[in-house]
């Protein structure tokens, strides 16, 4: 049945939130603070290189709209909260964004409103910020309002990840809550029995490569010491069929994902007084990875020139958090040009998939614009980020690079 929609939050997870529900049929609004943003997708702009601008157009041809008028999304059957979910500089959840979505909201909804939160948090957050807050408010959870927790699974660059076709895992605060959020959903839903197992799951699904990253970056110290390829370990033990997942060491972990929620348990579980031994070590292994990574450029650097690496001017090779994707959020690339311009090192930043990608000028940012002969003036080049248009021509960046440090290893 065709239902009047609202997604809350425009960002890499909310946009697509947007499309696939469009493409269900539904009639959808999609509300965000961000003027600026919505006036973009008004225009059949997309501000994400996620998305195409003419998936955009497509949408808006089908009904979709885009506001940041909140009395445009009054009495509507359907709420989903796509907002962020970050933590501060002591690794703290702040989950001011959903507490601003439920407040947007509260005065919003009609009797039988569904309302979801898709954002990653941690167990009891629905209960603590959504269940309560209705009730408070007098609403009969179960009744005349419908609560339901459903996680987003948006991995950026993976195009599969952006099909309605993946598995969705749904919960509801009651049997009811629950039905409506599966005929809402469809086919292709995980039912859980309650709230916080669904959230635990997700959670647990980026702890679970948080963990396995940090194995993969001891990995490289080990080979490191022996004298061993890292990528031929990998890619020898990747060849077993079963009982093996192949994770890659890292300059350090990017995004919004995997250097935030694995805290939101730990803190959780601090606060009820048990210890998460493994998730802090690996975290504390992964960040690691940037200094290790930065005395070896020093290393080679000291061996392979005349020249201190203070006296180089040097470029790094891409500098998003993930390949093909134009998204700097956390990126670790960022954090080593701050270090290297600290010790004095010239640093000149190229990143053609950013520069490619967005519709306004990005501040310290170069296009090589497939002209790498460029990179002879510099003394070195550090190659961050294997973007596959950098891929294609890395015979080339080599050639025209005096010194050439690969950190993407595999």
């Amino acid at each position: 049945m065709k239902k009047e929609v609202v997604v809350i939050g425009l960002g890499y997870v909310g946009l697509p939130s947007v499309i696939n529900h469009v493409k269900n049929g539904h009639k959808v609004i999609g509300f965000d603070i961000d003027e600026e943003k919505v006036d973009m997708l008004n225009k059949g702009i997309s501000h994400l290189d996620t998305v195409l601008d003419e998936t955009v157009r497509m949408i808006k041809e089908r009904g979709a709209e885009f506001t940041y008028d909140a009395q445009r999304i009054k009495d509507k059957d359907v709420y989903i909260i796509d907002v962020p979910t970050p933590i501060d500089k002591y690794k703290t959840p702040d989950l001011s964004y959903i507490k601003s979505a439920v407040d947007l909201i509260k005065n919003k909804v009609k009797t039988g409103s569904l309302i979801v939160l898709e954002s990653t948090t941690y167990p009891g957050t629905t209960e603590e910020y959504l269940v309560a807050e209705f009730s408070k408010l007098g609403y009969h959870i179960g009744t005349d309002l419908f609560i339901a927790y459903s996680p987003e699974r948006i991995d950026p660059g993976n195009t599969q990840s952006l099909s309605a076709k993946i598995p969705r895992i749904v919960a509801g605060h009651t049997d009811k809550c629950l039905s409506k959020v599966e005929e809402f959903f469809g086919s292709h839903v995980s039912t859980v029995p309650n709230l916080k197992t669904a959230e635990l799951a997700k959670i647990y699904e980026n702890t679970f490569r948080l963990v396995n990253i940090a194995l993969a970056d001891e990995l490289q110290k080990i080979s490191d010491n022996l004298d061993i390829e890292v990528g031929e370990v990998l890619e020898a033990a990747a060849t077993k069929p079963f009982g093996f997942m192949k994770f890659t060491p890292n300059l350090g972990i990017g995004g919004h994902c995997i250097p935030v929620d694995p805290y939101y348990l730990t803190w959780l579980m601090e606060s009820r007084g048990i210890e998460t031994p493994l998730i802090q070590t690996a975290g504390k292994i992964n960040d690691s990875m940037l200094d290790y990574y930065l005395e070896k450029i020093i290393t080679y650097a000291n061996k392979k020139s005349d020249k201190n690496l203070d006296e180089m001017n040097v470029a790094i090779l891409g500098i998003t958090y993930k390949k093909n994707v134009a998204d700097t959020r956390m990126s670790s690339v960022i954090t080593l040009i701050n270090e290297l311009e600290e010790m004095n090192v010239t640093v000149v930043a190229y990143d053609d998939i950013i520069l490619s990608n967005t519709n306004s000028p990005v501040e310290s940012i170069t296009s090589l614009e497939g002209d790498y002969c460029q990179l002879k003036k510099f003394d070195m080049v550090i190659y961050a980020v294997d973007h596959e248009l950098y891929e294609k021509n890395k015979e080339n960046i080599i050639d025209n690079s005096q010194l050439f440090y690969d950190l993407t290893l595999v």
